[in-house]
């Protein structure tokens, strides 16, 4: 009632003071002195400054609707920007790789690239005279290629090779493969790839210590498996274990062949310890062939085998221990490795063994290594694991060269190894015996990462090769290799 009352007493006064003027004009001018005058001309300022505090008000209202209007409109042109960003094809360079990724993730693609230039010198031994260990330089990785994903569930590899072991190629796929991924923690390949293979297989080729493997893991890893073999993988992986199994034939690499060969590589990989300052891993990994390929066509009954390898450094394409071709039907390899980062430390280890079945009634050979390496951070940095491939990768620098204080991750190595491809080497080969040789080498270096895409190694390796029953075939030399290398 009060405000019915006073918006009435408003209104009035109002009123009353439109008519003011009219009043004023048909009366008489009341003396100044009246009393009555006095209080009507304060209600009248009274009632205007009212009137203006209302229009104010009113003003102010009318102000703050069109402000929210503006925001409610803004906002939304801000939704509408965002979802059509939203929708758009996303680009990335991360770590120098271009990357494209579709709005909902399903679809990702990346250009990758890995270039390996090196450059090695041979200092010859008291060699045989038909061992001319060659110097020189060559480009022994120049891969480029695609990664990516397809309907989220399935994922792709392509990687060509340019590069070469001694003299460069025209180019042959590395690797091609489409994976299937829906079934986490399951996998499964089918295409051109390495399958597991052990430790020192599976670590990449832009994270290798030192210029080659060892000589052990090489031929092991070539038996049934390493780049370019064609087959079908099955896999389980998981933050701390690798179990896999992969059925393999020939690499795309082969010359012609005809009933090409069959292999079943297996792999078990399992993180034993991992924490902030130690992981500790352990493997074990087996290859065994089925089927020995045959050498031409209606052949089936001479079928070999034959292991061989180099001296570590690979600008020479000599092979400095060989069995020779081998009349075998079944090969079997088996292995063990371990590894394990401590800070700055890094150790790595293995031992293989490898039998044949042989076709004749001599006796089955079979033939054995292992090596040892260590590795010192100078700069603090440690080996990152990972647990996609159950191995560790190269060292990442804390602070890259060109950072304020930056110099680059220092690594200081060192790695025996040993082959042993020798069978009763007193027998003569129709008795069943085997020279291949024994070969050791001796390698310590430097590797300097200035940043995380570069790398440049430097070898030193002392290499011995041992034949007992010729003497006059054994091989020594000191070699020096250094390798540049950029990986994107």
């Amino acid at each position: 009632m009060t405000v019915f009352l006073r918006s009435g007493l408003l209104v009035g006064a109002a009123l009353l003071a439109l008519g003011v003027p009219s009043v004023a004009q048909t009366r008489k001018p009341a003396p100044a002195s009246d009393p009555r005058i006095a209080i009507l001309e304060q209600q009248l300022r009274n009632v205007q400054l009212q009137l203006a505090e209302l229009k104010k008000n009113q003003e102010e209202n009318n102000n703050s609707a069109a402000l929210i209007d503006l925001k409610r409109s803004t906002s939304n042109q801000y939704a509408d920007i965002n979802n059509r960003l939203d929708s758009q094809v996303k680009t990335g360079l991360d770590n120098g790789r271009l990357t494209f990724a579709s709005a909902n993730g399903a679809f990702t693609f990346a250009l990758r690239s890995l270039i390996q230039f090196d450059y090695g010198y041979f200092g010859q031994g008291r060699n045989p005279a038909n061992v001319d260990l060659n110097s020189g330089s060559n480009f022994r990785r120049a891969q480029f290629g695609f990664t990516g994903t397809a309907w989220r569930d399935w994922s792709y590899n392509f990687t060509y090779d340019f590069g070469g072991n001694g003299v460069e190629k025209n180019g042959y796929i590395y690797t091609a493969y489409l994976q299937y991924d829906g079934l986490k923690p399951f996998g499964f390949r089918v295409g051109a790839f390495a399958p597991p293979a052990g430790i020192d297989d599976a670590t990449g080729s832009a994270d290798l210590l030192f210029l080659e493997r060892a000589s052990v893991t090489d031929i092991a890893r070539n038996i049934g498996g390493a780049p370019s073999r064609e087959g079908v993988s099955v896999f389980a992986q998981g933050e701390r274990y690798l179990v896999s199994i992969a059925y393999t034939g020939k690499k795309v690499t082969d010359p012609a062949t005809f009933d090409a060969q069959q292999a079943l590589v297996g792999r078990a990989s399992w993180l034993a310890v991992s924490n902030s300052d130690v992981k500790w891993l352990l493997d074990a990994n087996f290859t065994h062939v089925l089927k020995v390929p045959d050498v031409a066509a209606n052949t089936a009954g001479s079928n070999s085998f034959r292991f061989s390898n180099g001296p570590e450094l690979a600008i020479d394409a000599t092979r400095t221990v060989d069995t020779g071709a081998i009349d075998a039907q079944k090969v079997t390899q088996w292995g063990v490795e371990t590894a394990a980062a401590h800070g700055p430390l890094y150790g790595q280890a293995g031992y293989f063994r490898f039998n044949m079945d042989r076709r004749s009634l001599a006796p089955d050979p079979d033939f054995k290594g292992w090596y040892a390496l260590a590795t010192w951070s100078l700069t603090g940095e440690t080996h990152p694991y990972d647990a996609a491939t159950a191995s560790f990768r190269g060292l990442r620098p804390a602070k890259p060269l060109g950072s304020d204080g930056g110099i680059g991750a220092w690594e200081l190595k060192a790695r025996y190894s040993n082959i042993n491809l020798d069978y009763l080497p007193g027998l003569p080969a129709a008795s069943g015996g085997i020279g291949g040789g024994v070969q050791n080498v001796w390698s310590i270096g430097l590797n300097w990462y200035p940043t995380s895409g570069i790398r440049f190694a430097l070898d030193y390796d002392n290499i011995q090769v041992n034949h007992v029953n010729a003497p006059a075939a054994d091989i020594s030399s000191n070699a020096i290799g250094l390798r540049t290398q950029i990986s994107l």
